[in-house]
């Protein structure tokens, strides 16, 4: 699971490293899904959306264009009819709709003027859903990433480090115009960031992974707390390496992405206390899975999958329900896609 957003690669694959002033790199984690001795492949470990209750609509995701840069996709909910709505030379990803679809949010390094020096410039946006009407929320202060709209869609959560790393590194909430900007987590001495915060369905709490290093094998664990920081409580142990929470719906359930065995990702379920986590994937080395999301109706999850079909490694969206049954690619030629979010149609 990583955070960095200098990703390169026309191959889709994800080589990200943040760099503070100080010249500190901070690599982050990634997950790969192997895929016996046919092939592999490597994947970074972003965040997927909060589910706002809803009827399904359309899929918004990240795919690398021809220069290797992300960029963000909308589609309906099987992917068809595709629009690109960013085209800039830098790369634009981790999109999250807004309750009813009317914007999207999503972050970028546009704004950092020399992208090869340490001081990484990262910034959260929105925009239309067309493309048009973007807006820089975080005026270029150091990192801002991993947005999320509350479910009444006033605020907007995030990770970011305001420019002092490691001072000031932790999740962060402001007004959906990005004023307003206050404090929620303090990242402790002995862990590097807090990361991929979600609003619960109700608005009233947030979970967020906290990471310990920043090496492909780093602990990490799911935490969840009340907006106003009060109430830390820790879901999963280090091990699970643990990420990219989502909530069900009904806001009684978590799904996430988990590494333990370090070998391939897998999706689980459990309670939003912690208790009764499933393996919902058991890809026992023979795929790999990432980015879960629930479906706004709560019938379905939403997913990255790489896996052999007919001795062929092909990698992209799927869904399945939530008992892992019914798994099955969106499209019958699916392509290397990232940190998908569904819009929920009230």
């Amino acid at each position: 699971m990583a955070d960095r957003r200098s990703l390169s690669g026309p191959n889709g694959l994800a080589d990200g490293l943040r760099c503070n002033p100080k010249g500190e790199s901070m690599k982050l984690k990634y997950l790969v899904a192997a895929v016996g001795l046919l092939a592999s492949v490597s994947v970074l470990l972003p965040s997927a959306g909060a589910v706002f209750p809803g009827r399904n609509g359309r899929i918004t995701f990240m795919r690398t264009d021809h220069a290797g840069l992300w960029q963000i996709w909308v589609g309906s909910a099987h992917l068809r009819n595709q629009t690109k709505l960013t085209d800039q030379p830098a790369n634009s990803g981790w999109p999250v709709w807004a309750p009813g679809g009317r914007r999207i949010a999503f972050d970028s390094d546009r704004a950092d003027r020399n992208p090869n020096d340490e001081n990484v410039i990262n910034d959260i946006f929105t925009m239309r859903p067309d493309g048009n009407g973007v807006r820089n929320l975080t005026h270029s202060r150091g990192f801002s990433a991993d947005a999320n709209y509350s479910p009444s869609g006033k605020r907007i959560v995030f990770e970011a480090d305001r420019g002092d790393y490691p001072d000031k590194m932790g999740i962060y909430l402001m007004r959906k115009d990005g004023t307003h900007v206050r404090r929620i987590t303090n990242t402790p001495d002995r862990a590097k960031q807090d990361v991929f915060p979600r609003f619960s369905p109700n608005g009233k709490s947030l979970v967020f992974t906290r990471l310990l290093g920043f090496a492909d094998d780093a602990p990490a664990a799911l935490f969840k707390v009340r907006r106003d920081g009060t109430h830390l409580q820790r879901l999963t142990s280090y091990s699970m390496r643990a990420g990219d929470a989502d909530w069900s719906p009904d806001g009684k359930r978590l799904v996430f992405e988990g590494n333990p065995r370090l070998q391939f990702g897998e999706i689980y379920v459990m309670d939003a206390d912690g208790r009764h986590r499933k393996n919902i994937t058991r890809n026992n080395g023979h795929g790999g899975a990432r980015d879960p999301v629930w479906s706004p109706n709560g019938k379905k999850i939403l997913f990255g999958q790489g896996q052999v079909v007919h001795h062929v490694f092909m990698d992209g969206l799927a869904t399945m329900r939530p008992d892992g049954s019914k798994r099955a690619f969106l499209s019958k030629n699916p392509k290397e896609e990232h940190h998908e979010d569904w819009e929920s149609i009230p």
